[in-house]
């Protein structure tokens, strides 16, 4: 579904191969463990301050989202745009772990499917002067 093709999507402007693969996944999975927290802090906040749980989740996105970037920093989890992949397909899908979870893992195998199937099917095309 939805979820499967971002994370084909994402492994491509990762870089594709298996880097592409390890950091697209690792950052799709981090999104949302920070959607997650998001969601939490929001409930929290509407419940202590009696704010309506959208402006309590409006609020609560922007710290969040700024640890995204933040955590790009780092070679693993550098694929920021890939982070806010995560969180969105995690709040899109009523923050559903297995469908989620499930979903990024078949998008980014399907990326290295794809990237393999189309080596392969240049190769075959591909005259012996390279063109």
């Amino acid at each position: 579904g939805t979820i499967g093709f971002v994370a084909f999507c994402s492994f491509y402007a990762a870089g594709g191969g298996k880097s592409g693969f390890i950091r697209s996944l690792a950052v799709n999975y981090s999104g949302m463990v920070w959607a997650f927290f998001a969601a939490l802090t929001a409930g929290w906040l509407a419940s202590v301050s009696g704010i309506s749980g959208f402006w309590a989740s409006v609020i609560t996105t922007v710290p969040f989202s700024a640890v995204v970037v933040w955590q790009g920093r780092f070679w693993l989890l550098s694929f920021i745009p890939g982070g806010f992949l995560g969180m969105t397909l995690f709040f899109a899908c009523g923050m559903n772990w297995t469908v989620t979870l499930l979903g990024f893992l078949a998008g980014n195998c399907v990326g290295i499917i794809s990237e393999y199937g189309g080596q392969k099917l240049s190769e075959a095309t591909t005259k012996r002067d390279g063109y």
